[in-house]
């Protein structure tokens, strides 16, 4: 019988619910908590609080999962320190490593790879791989719907969870740089700057697609804290990322175009870039050229926007999506010949390399496939897990193939 651990997991319960699936499907599951906020959300046959600091976390992990005979581990994100031991103690042991994360494609779909996610993603993405595949043409289920006020629910009620056991687990510290408090007046933050951007924003994108269509330049920021930029890029922050693309579009682009730099809507209540905007725009003398926005619809601006920067978001794949020639910054798994431009950001400005459409579909057809599951971690809950077994059914076989000696017998 199989026997699965999870790890952190999304805020919200949907571990806990994939758990119980799993569980009233003769899985043996386990949950190891790492605070209060995981164990408010967490259900499990065996539930365990990991109380001591990292330095005891890899002989605590190793030794918990040849005591309980565990086959599979699973998590959300791999990058978490935690979580990077605790994927290393799993090749060394051969036992299989899911890592769940917001979905490749948005907004409809959440990802979940076994080995790592993103940059870690062992699935392979070479042309010959893609082109090779023959899609299932699998049909998306339906559309998620607006999940924004569920997740900052989630989100609260975790970091107070968390806030109040704090004294149970002493030595854990967040991935997140903010305290519980800071966190929970940003979030309602957030919510007096949804309202208030609704307001200062009208006519802005009538302005973007009437006499600035095909005229600048897009620039999606990312959250400030995510792994994407801290794990799978050269760069060091938000700020820095920022200063880079204004100084080269300064320096390379058409004069008369303009640069749009849009906000993550999940990073709104959290932080600010317009001084900062404003002053790179006189040092690099770009003034009158930058729109900074947040909450423009973000497909309406591809379709008519000359061209997409991102650092890794996969706004990219996105942008692909709609022809939009791309330029990636970091490292991603979808910055390929024939989809991205190749020669750098300075050349970008002037001579984008165009997207083929055609290796896009089937890039997209094969990511779909291979990676993402219909749903979403806070709506639709259910639906969404039976697609997680499937997912997990079909991967097993694969799982085998890969490591012989593991079963991944998760359904």
């Amino acid at each position: 019988m199989s026997v699965a651990v999870f790890l952190q997991g999304p805020h919200g319960p949907f571990f806990a619910q994939l758990a119980r699936r799993l569980s009233q499907s003769g899985v043996i599951t386990h949950k190891i908590n790492f605070n209060g906020g995981d164990r408010y959300f967490a259900w499990a046959d065996f539930q365990v609080d990991f109380t001591g600091g990292e330095s005891d976390w890899s002989a605590f992990f190793s030794d918990y999962l040849s005591k309980n005979n565990v086959d599979t581990v699973i998590c959300y994100g791999d990058c978490r320190r935690l979580h990077t031991i605790a994927k290393s103690i799993c090749e060394s042991k051969g036992i299989a490593f899911g890592v769940f994360e917001e979905g490749y494609l948005r907004p409809d779909f959440i990802t979940l790879e076994f080995g790592g996610v993103n940059a870690h993603s062992r699935t392979d993405w070479s042309r010959e791989a893609i082109n090779s595949y023959l899609a299932r043409e699998r049909k998306p289920v339906k559309s998620v719907g607006q999940t924004f006020f569920r997740r900052a629910r989630f989100a609260m009620a975790y970091y107070l969870a968390m806030r109040v056991s704090q004294s149970e687990f002493p030595h854990y510290r967040h991935h997140r740089s903010l305290s519980w408090l800071g966190e929970g007046v940003c979030w309602i933050r957030s919510f007096y700057r949804k309202g208030l951007y609704k307001l200062m924003e009208r006519g802005l994108t009538a302005r973007l697609t009437g006499e600035l269509s095909g005229r600048y330049f897009l620039f999606p920021l990312q959250t400030r804290d995510d792994f994407q930029l801290r794990k799978h890029s050269d760069l060091v922050s938000i700020e820095n990322a920022i200063e880079v693309v204004l100084q080269s579009f300064a320096q390379n682009a058409p004069k008369g175009s303009m640069m749009v730099i849009k906000h993550h809507p999940m990073d709104r209540g959290f932080c600010h870039y317009q001084k900062l905007i404003r002053e790179l725009e006189t040092r690099y003398q770009i003034t009158g050229r930058v729109i900074y926005c947040h909450d423009l619809h973000l497909p309406t601006l591809l379709d008519h926007t000359l061209g997409v920067v991102t650092i890794n978001s996969t706004v990219g794949i996105s942008a692909l999506f709609h022809e939009v020639p791309t330029q990636v910054l970091g490292r991603s798994l979808y910055d390929l010949p024939g989809l991205t431009h190749q020669g750098g950001l300075s050349s970008f400005w002037s001579q984008p390399d165009p997207v083929d459409p055609e290796f896009f579909q089937r890039f997209r057809a094969y990511l779909y496939d291979k990676t993402q599951v219909d749903g979403s971690f806070s709506r639709h809950i259910a639906a969404t897990i039976d697609g997680v077994c499937r997912r997990l059914t079909e991967a097993r076989a694969t799982e085998r193939r890969r490591q012989p000696e593991t079963e991944v017998d998760l359904v």
